[in-house]
């Protein structure tokens, strides 16, 4: 008992449960019930122990995301070009590391920047990130994301972010915020312990000695029933009801590769009633797939066949834009592209050049892609064709797809047009998600994206599920939007019983809007949301910073996963999971709750035993402790083994 008396005597001034169950120990052995004494400390001891135990389990992924960066790494000279020439490098602190260098990880070792592979094959494990279970293999050329961990193979690393700018840089310092950043329950209910603990000494006292000197009652009897009463009405387990829940709920998140900026997101996401998603990149894959082909005017029936995919590949391998990029994908693997000359690109409108067919014979087609009005106001294009190109656009342009027009003109031939239809598909698990998200509140659909495109994408979607739609919308419209729904809903979920208005004087938050997008455009609307999800939050290997600084969630990509299906299924798992912490925090602080009132309600009614307060308090204590622990049955191992979401 001497290590708990010092350690209550430390916390005399705070009259915290340690100093509370302490006095009462000792006041028990003082009165002659030594055993009973003995057993409360043993008790709070073992609590304690589980306690830490319990925590210790449920800070285990933020932790370990802290613990992996290394300190040192070898650094090669700038002349190294091969894993050979390893040994002339010498060990340096991974923050002395500067954009250009060169760097040697050995199988086994933690990548400690972002980079470029030079040399090298291996398996990276990433799966401590993004919960991806299998391992994504890298050759040279391939960027790698700091954290990843070399399976297999050594690799020689261009370093292009310094360690401060790198991801596993980015993510430790979100997690160490998560840890300190403190909900609004957890702040509510400490303050509430702190004030019942001083109330507690005091009815304490009053019950020790108001029957002797009122009613000239044995001081004996009083003295037990206080102690009792001091042991039974003492907040332990609301202490506890609160912070392991947040803790597990961040860690079992990060386990499942995402992040959460602390347990006040847990809250938002909890008790939202709205979600809002973007179009492009979220609810699609954002990767336009051609789908058809077609000839436009009277020769595509009288000329002779020609395939115009090389073409529109020839000159979309010199191009940026996700639209030329997908003419590229389309070509087989085995048909070779033309050489092209006089390339130019037109910003906004399309691209032109003159592409050679025969080396040996160095004439040119003339090319041009892009916008059918574009393609259709090009020089030398015939009228007839034109006009009708224009016309065939304007029919094809209320189903939604995305157009791509292609032009050539060939000296000697008629000139000839063809029309490209691709579509941004939807991805998988977006009827799926959709349908589990509108079970639990109003969702909006917020797009940049022509209207003809977003009528599009929510008929695939499930149209019932929305209940607007909004087209057209440049950042600051979208931003309104955000704003305008997010007011709306706390404005509807502040209404009504008497206990939301409760809550809400308390500064608990009630409603609110989840904004879904992918972190780069939309990052304005995810920071002015109730909370905001960012997916595809790397690109290049990299965490980008405005979907860092943006948004409350990051869900991070996965490298089995190009289309992003498990990054919008764990949309839906984690709004899930912030709403079963929410559960599992009400049950805790009733079963806290009707513990205390029950039992010393009791103690003063009829009496009870001292051995029975105790049990009764430290088994309320470890039972909420345990019940808090629930959420680890909610990972996504499941849902990535059955396509659900749970």
């Amino acid at each position: 008992g001497i290590p708990a008396l010092a350690g209550a005597l430390q916390h005399a001034a705070q009259l915290d449960i340690h100093f509370l169950m302490t006095l009462a120990a000792f006041a028990s052995v003082a009165i002659g019930h030594s055993s009973e004494g003995a057993m409360l400390l043993l008790l709070f001891a073992l609590s304690e122990v589980l306690e830490e135990k319990l925590s210790m389990k449920a800070r285990a992924s933020l932790d370990a995301l802290g613990s992996l960066c290394p300190e040192t790494v070898r650094r090669l000279p700038q002349s190294a070009r091969s894993l050979a020439d390893a040994e002339d490098g010498k060990k340096v602190k991974v923050l002395e590391l500067r954009e250009g260098d060169r760097i040697f990880v050995r199988a086994g070792e933690v990548i400690p920047v972002d980079g470029r592979i030079l040399d090298g094959l291996s398996q990276l494990g990433l799966s401590h990130l993004t919960g991806e279970p299998l391992p994504q293999a890298v050759s040279p050329g391939d960027r790698v994301t700091s954290g990843a961990v070399t399976i297999d193979g050594a690799l020689l690393i261009e370093v292009q972010r310094r360690a401060e700018e790198s991801t596993l840089q980015r993510l430790a310092k979100l997690t160490t915020d998560a840890k300190v950043t403190r909900p609004k329950l957890v702040t509510l209910v400490d303050a509430v312990a702190d004030r019942w603990s001083f109330a507690v000494v005091l009815s304490t006292l009053l019950i020790a000695a108001a029957p002797p000197l009122l009613w000239r009652a044995p001081i004996g009897p009083s003295l037990y029933r206080s102690l009792v009463w001091l042991i039974t009405a003492s907040p332990c387990a609301l202490i506890l009801a609160t912070p392991l829940v947040y803790v597990s709920g961040l860690s079992v998140a990060a386990a499942n590769g995402v992040l959460l900026k602390g347990g006040r997101t847990l809250d938002a996401l909890a008790v939202a009633n709205g979600v809002a998603f973007d179009k492009t990149g979220t609810l699609t894959t954002g990767s336009p797939v051609l789908q058809s082909v077609e000839e436009i005017g009277s020769s595509a029936h009288s000329a002779k066949e020609l395939d115009p995919l090389p073409f529109a590949a020839s000159l979309g391998q010199l191009s940026v834009h996700p639209v030329s990029r997908a003419m590229v994908a389309a070509l087989p693997i085995d048909q070779p592209t033309y050489q092209v000359k006089d390339f130019q690109m037109v910003a906004g409108a399309g691209v032109t050049g003159n592409l050679i067919k025969d080396d040996r014979v160095q004439t040119a087609v003339t090319a041009v892609m892009g916008r059918p009005d574009f393609v259709s106001r090009f020089e030398g294009l015939d009228e007839a064709l034109a006009k009708s190109l224009q016309v065939r656009a304007e029919e094809v342009k209320s189903g939604g797809s995305v157009m791509l027009a292609l032009g050539l003109l060939n000296e000697g031939e008629a000139s000839r047009a063809w029309l490209f239809h691709l579509e941004d598909c939807v991805k998988a698990s977006a009827p799926q998600v959709v349908d589990e998200v509108a079970k639990r509140g109003s969702v909006y659909l917020l797009t940049g994206d022509r209207e003809a495109n977003a009528v599009h994408t929510v008929e695939k979607v499930g149209a019932s599920k929305f209940q607007e739609i909004h087209a057209d919308l440049r950042p600051e419209e979208k931003l309104a939007k955000v704003q305008e729904y997010d007011d709306l809903l706390r404005h509807r979920a502040s209404e009504g019983s008497l206990w939301r208005r409760l809550l809400r004087s308390l500064g608990v938050s009630m409603g609110g809007l989840v904004m879904v997008g992918d972190g780069i455009n939309d990052a304005p609307a995810l920071a002015a949301a109730t909370a905001g999800i960012s997916l595809e939050a790397q690109a290049d290997g990299a965490l980008q910073s405005n979907a860092v600084d943006g948004s409350d969630v990051l869900v991070l990509r996965r490298a089995g996963d190009p289309q992003g299906d498990t990054e919008l299924r764990r949309v839906a798992w984690i709004i899930s999971l912030a709403k079963k912490a929410r559960v599992i925090v009400i049950q805790n602080i009733c079963l806290a709750l009707g513990s205390i009132i029950g039992a010393s309600s009791l103690t003063l009614i009829t009496g009870m035993p001292l051995w029975l307060g105790v049990i009764l308090h430290e088994g309320t204590t470890m039972l909420v402790g345990l019940n808090s622990l629930r959420l680890f049955s909610s990972s996504l191992r499941s849902s990535r083994l059955s396509g659900k979401v749970h």
